[in-house]
């Protein structure tokens, strides 16, 4: 067993070596803990807005993750004042008042705590990002194992716990609004929903009603709306109580605001794999809001109902969930351009069933396995993407997690905000081009890495 000082490696025996790796397995569960909690709330609401509140629900979504444009360039620099601890109990506090909001859903309540939500993802996130590898690397050192393999592993872990929140936000919303008298018949024109379904022209006097009757009752909602903001204060607490700052981040920072905040653009700017990662970044997003509003409110809404929305993206997160320890492993007896391969495949198999939806629409098993394979596409595109920017750039961890999250959250703002006004059948092809690109220049990066790993220290393949 090995740890580092100062001087140099110093060898840890077997009893040394427990305490520590005990220490970074806590504070790993603690995150996995609070994400599953927090998320919770968070999934289930995310899934719901576009349909529980039509037209104004995307634009929050929108709002919130515009929000995290800001954060994430600004999250490197508050994380070296406040820690990563101090980080994600800001972001909680500030889900709890996102959740708040929806209980008075006007625009001028739900866009500003929507808001405030978008402004603490990017702290979350990559205070998660620098947490993570951080655990992984320290561990990689006390164990002697390799960096990558164990960073990729510990991504797929945290992923399952996190896109299980899929399962339990969907399973909630479900159980409280599900209408004992919902009928599957489908029977919707074709010309309406699907590929056709077109935001922009339908009626105002038709938004706040679904196929299956009208839009919940308040109280109802009420009902769901607690069991999330109960969900979310838990997650609070339990980051509060468990986790522990890591020992580089209590000395405080080390760097100017100014040198911090610059480190950011700096990196996306003077490193290449940075600029060409970019389309890939926000694909990560982008293909996230296709699942989140698009299949929800286009697909599962138009056709069967509201309350079918949590079922339907159940599928979603038990794939996703599944998928995610799974992908940690592959990546180290296959690599990931192949996992990314896969990836592709599945989402493009998927965005042509949805092009041609009016073909098997009849088909209720449909509602259930796009957004299933869907999910193994996701957890494939969450795992690998942070474990690729961790690997490439182990050296500057919390920039280029910050750049990861700060163009995802523009996929989703981008994706969010052309929502209500392209068609449907737009929205697949942009989507289907996109994934394309990013997969080029992905596929470059990794060629790069490899061929320079011989050279690169940082670099474990």
């Amino acid at each position: 067993m090995l740890k580092m000082t100062d001087e140099g490696l110093i060898s840890y025996d077997e009893e040394e070596a427990r305490p520590i790796k005990r220490r970074l397995l806590l504070n790993f569960a603690a995150i996995c803990i609070m994400w599953v909690f927090s998320f919770t709330a968070y999934s289930g609401l995310q899934n719901l807005e576009s349909s529980l509140n039509p037209g104004v629900g995307v634009y929050s979504l929108a709002a919130l993750t515009g929000g995290g444009l800001i954060s994430c360039l600004l999250a490197p620099v508050i994380i070296s004042y406040i820690g990563s601890k101090g980080a994600l109990i800001i972001s909680w506090i500030a889900l709890c008042i996102y959740v708040a909001a929806n209980y008075y859903p006007a625009g001028y309540v739900l866009i500003p705590g929507a808001g405030i939500e978008g402004l603490a993802t990017g702290l979350m996130w990559t205070a998660q990002g620098a947490l993570v590898t951080s655990i992984a690397m320290e561990y990689a050192r006390i164990t002697e194992g390799t960096f990558d393999h164990i960073l990729s592993k510990f991504f797929g872990i945290f992923c399952a716990a996190f896109q299980s929140t899929q399962i339990w936000g969907n399973l909630i919303s479900s159980l409280v609004l599900v209408n004992g008298n919902s009928s599957l018949n489908v029977s919707t024109p074709p010309d309406f929903c699907g590929r056709n379904f077109c935001p922009i022209t339908i009626k105002p006097e038709t938004k706040n009603t679904t196929k299956a009757g009208v839009h919940p009752e308040s109280k109802i909602e009420i009902i769901l709306l607690s069991v999330y903001m109960g969900f979310a204060v838990v997650g609070l607490i339990v980051t509060i109580v468990m986790l522990r700052p890591m020992k580089q981040e209590v000395s405080g920072p080390t760097e100017s605001f100014k040198s911090k905040l610059g480190s950011t653009l700096r990196l996306l700017v003077t490193n290449s794999n940075m600029a060409m990662l970019v389309p890939f970044y926000l694909w990560t997003g982008l293909e996230q809001t296709i699942v989140y509003a698009e299949f929800t409110m286009a697909y599962v809404t138009c056709e069967i109902g509201i309350e079918w929305i949590g079922y339907t993206m159940i599928c979603f997160g038990v794939t996703n969930t599944i998928g995610s320890p799974i992908s940690g492993i592959l990546s180290k007896h296959v690599g990931r351009p192949v996992l990314f391969i896969v990836a592709t495949g599945l989402n493009i198999g998927a965005l042509v069933a949805m092009e041609l939806w009016h073909l098997a629409r009849k088909q209720l098993i449909i509602f259930f396995v796009i957004p299933g394979v869907w999910g193994l596409a996701d957890s494939i595109w969450q795992t690998q993407s942070a474990a690729l920017v961790g690997l490439a750039f182990s050296d500057k961890q919390e920039p280029a997690f910050s750049n990861l999250r700060m163009f995802q959250a523009l996929g989703f703002t981008i994706g969010y905000l052309y929502s209500n006004h392209l068609c449907e059948y737009l929205k697949l092809y942009i989507a289907g081009g996109e994934l394309v690109l990013s997969m080029i220049l992905v596929l470059i990066v990794e060629f790069r890495l490899r061929k320079n790993a011989p050279q690169n220290k940082n670099v474990v393949i």
